[in-house]
């Protein structure tokens, strides 16, 4: 069976639309791919890559290369080309989108899949299979190239240096044109063609640097492509006949090269395809989540999964010679950019951090590290951006992209970036999530720690005292809720400070010194310890209602953008939190937040009403998450509901979405020093169980079933010993793959042997202050 034609019957790995000749690529709805190095959007007329950005300062966008993949057949003819009737599919399970195409009476089928390769990750696939079913002679089709160059608004190509060139199967050989070419197979059109395919390549540089005070350089980029014909033809004498276009694109020329030469010369029709699904297929018998009996629900699962998961190399390009620097996780991913405000211009938020990373770091911790690494690699500008602000430490900006400066468009950097500093305490979040996941300490040594002392050492310096009681504000700030700016003490920013605080103290205990670059750290901090500074850190609270408003002087009818207090049940998990508080936060802020706010904020409501017991609006929010934000046939994730203009692709929603799943349904919790696993149950909708597969947590791989009546843990891949312990009953050492029953009660595992045993896990709670007073 050829894997090319293979069809997946399980509806939840493929999701399908039907069209008529060329409707396929006018579905407003298509889906984004991505392999972590470069990303597009199917029938998309750009293509981006890795940290590759044009423009200076807020201007600075992902660079836009003219996607010249971009390809389409129809029947040719003239003066009517007859109808191709067919089908389009997004195949999840095998990162790769087809398009089937059936000649005029059922004569012939025409094939096309289109996928950014998993190992050649510099290149972006079209194949192309023509099969004779009833039809006799000659069959041509007309291949409609969209673009036949690179050309781009954001990178100045050198018209002298496009150049073909030819290369034969062993070696290569110039011709007198200065033209490339690459060993081919029989589909070419010449003589010479036999022996070679005919390959394009143009290079040229980004027009502006992001920041002009640097020394930085414009950012060098080469685009390869083997030469499109003007149409597919399958011979009377053929049965069957295979095509392969292949686009390559990198800021080295020699890894561009290398990477489409070896595309190229797998002359077995299914192997190249099987390279790029083999490496998905590893990927998701490592994890994945499924819902028997709710093929709608699991397929919208999947489907956000892979619009999240396919930002990141899966696999490892055997041709690389230089480690692979991850370059931020966008709320619209890699595939989309450019200037379009829509899609945030490629920048990165809090949205990786507080949205996505969550779900990135229980599915794989290489990824996890990747994020972090991107903030890592640019503390020398959160350093500069903290001094030149009057404060000590790390100061990020609310927009990354390549340098780590701030690149807020000019018209929100007053209202937005000014305000919105809790990014920098996010960021500390997102270390502290993967150092309870891991307890990796040489990662901690030589990564978490640098960046978690820094980070306190900023909020140390940005806190006010108030010498009326002793305790700490934190003035002009923006919380979650953009509609609301320049504020004191807004709630979580003041909860996700002292967080920042807290876990820089204990980073100090669990190593006692730093990977740090002395010369450009900050002095530490002369007032007391990090965590007697956020103990003091004022946590707002109005005992006459039982709630905590929003920020000082907030009044309870006064309507918010999105989720902001409530994050304070979760995904913070604030110690400090009443039960009727948490009730009444959600039910005030619920009754004032506007409808049009994104899908996050009804998944995190979703899982605090779960948290509570509240199962029937758990149940009306988590449909609410994602219901009217994913769309089309394709499940791809939109930031606003119907009728709305916004973010297409926005895998921060489907972050969102996901931790409903797994945190909330799922039950699962993330403590720093264990997991947890408590009041598990079905999702809403008709499915039978729930699985949650391959769930990573210190080295060992989880795997969760839930059905209507039980819920099952097992344990894989043990690294280091584990306790669990399961209700009031006492730890025990897990055995792999052992089944343990968790039926309605709380599972506690913990590594037998805890970097935490010698370093005092606090309670992290701020001072309460009682506004009534």
């Amino acid at each position: 069976m050829h894997i090319f034609n293979h069809e997946i019957n399980s509806p939840t790995t493929t999701s399908s639309s039907s069209f008529t000749q060329d409707d396929a690529s006018n579905e407003p709805w298509l889906p984004t791919l991505a392999n972590g190095h470069l990303g597009f959007t199917v029938f998309g007329d750009a293509v981006y890559v890795n940290g590759l950005y044009n423009g200076q300062l807020g201007l600075s966008h992902r660079a836009r290369i003219t996607n010249v993949a971009n390809l389409r057949i129809d029947a040719g003819g003239n003066p009517r080309p007859p109808t191709l009737v067919g089908q389009s599919r997004m195949d999840f399970a095998r990162g790769t989108f087809f398009v089937d195409y059936r000649g005029p009476n059922n004569s012939y089928r025409v094939t096309q899949a289109i996928y950014p390769h998993q190992l050649y990750n510099r290149a972006i696939v079209n194949q192309f299979r023509i099969e004779r079913l009833r039809a006799e002679g000659d069959i041509h089709l007309s291949i409609t190239q969209a673009s036949t160059s690179p050309t781009s608004e954001d990178i100045v190509f050198n018209s002298t240096a496009e150049s073909v060139i030819f290369i034969s199967r062993g070696a290569e050989r110039p011709s007198s044109s200065g033209v490339v070419v690459v060993a081919a197979t029989k589909d070419e059109y010449s003589t010479a063609a036999e022996e070679a395919f005919q390959v394009h390549q143009a290079c040229g540089s980004t027009r502006e640097p992001e920041d002009p005070s640097s020394r930085s350089q414009p950012r060098q980029v080469c685009v390869l492509w083997n030469h499109v014909p003007e149409r597919l033809t399958l011979k009377r004498s053929e049965h069957t006949v295979s095509y392969k276009f292949i686009m390559t694109a990198d800021e080295s020329a020699s890894r561009a090269r290398r990477d489409l030469e070896q595309a190229l010369r797998i002359t077995d029709d299914d192997e190249l395809l099987r390279r790029h699904t083999d490496i998905w297929a590893s990927f998701w018998n490592r994890f994945d989540i499924q819902l028997e009996g709710d093929p709608d629900l699991e397929q919208t699962v999947r489907a956000s999964l892979f619009y999240l998961i396919s930002n990141f190399p899966l696999g490892t390009n055997g041709t690389d010679d230089e480690p692979f620097q991850f370059g931020g996780l966008s709320p619209t991913g890699l595939g989309r950019g450019g200037s379009d405000l829509d899609d945030y211009e490629g920048h990165s938020f809090w949205d990786t951090e507080i949205w996505m990373f969550p779900v990135v770091n229980l599915v794989e911790a290489r990824f996890a590290e990747m994020a972090i690494d991107y903030r890592f690699r640019r503390m020398d500008a959160a350093r500069e951006y903290a001094r030149t602000g009057g404060y000590h430490g790390v100061r990020y900006p609310w927009e990354s992209a390549s340098t780590g400066i701030e690149v807020t468009q000019p018209d929100y950097m007053d209202s937005v970036a000014a305000f919105q500093q809790h990014i920098t305490g996010d960021i500390s979040f997102a270390l502290r999530q993967h150092l309870a996941t891991t307890q990796n300490l040489d990662w901690l040594r030589t990564r978490g720690c640098p960046l978690a002392q820094e980070i306190a050492q900023f909020w140390a310096s940005r806190l006010s005292l108030d010498p009326v009681t002793g305790l700490y504000d934190i003035k002009a700030v923006m919380g979650p809720d953009e509609d609301h700016k320049n504020v004191t003490n807004n709630a979580y920013t003041n909860v996700i400070a002292g967080y920042a605080l807290y876990f820089g103290d204990l980073t100090k205990c669990l190593v006692s010194s730093c990977d740090q670059d002395r010369d450009k750290a900050a002095p530490p901090t002369e007032v007391g310890n990090w965590s007697d500074l956020a103990s003091r850190i004022k946590l707002l609270y109005d005992a006459e209602n039982d709630y905590h408003p929003q920020f000082e002087g907030y009044r309870r009818d006064t309507v918010i953008k999105q989720a902001d207090t409530v994050l304070l049940g979760y995904p913070l998990q604030y110690p400090g939190l009443t039960t009727t508080a948490r009730s009444n936060d959600l039910r005030f802020y619920e009754a004032v937040t506007r409808s049009s706010g994104p899908a996050m904020t009804w998944a995190i409501h979703a899982v605090n009403h779960l948290d509570l017991g509240e199962e029937r609006e758990a149940a009306r929010r988590f449909e609410q998450s994602y219901h009217d934000y994913v769309r089309g046939p394709y499940r791809v994730w939109s930031e606003v509901g119907p009728g709305q203009s916004g973010a297409r692709n926005f895998i921060t929603g489907a972050g969102g979405f996901l931790q409903a799943v797994i945190n909330g349904y799922g039950g699962v919790r993330v403590f720093l020093d264990h997991l947890e696993i408590r009041n598990s149950r079905l999702p809403p909708g008709s499915a039978t169980s729930l699985k949650i597969k391959g769930l990573q947590y210190l080295g060992a791989r989880l795997t969760l079933t839930v059905t209507t009546s039980s819920t099952k843990l097992s344990v894989e891949q043990i690294c280091q010993n584990m306790t669990i312990q399961i209700g009031n009953g006492l730890p025990t050492l897990i055995v792999e793959r052992e089944v343990y029953d968790i039926t309605g009660v709380l599972a506690i595992i913990k590594a037998n042997e805890s970097i935490f045993e010698k370093c005092l896990v606090q309670d992290e709670t701020l001072t309460t202050v009682n506004v009534n007073v």
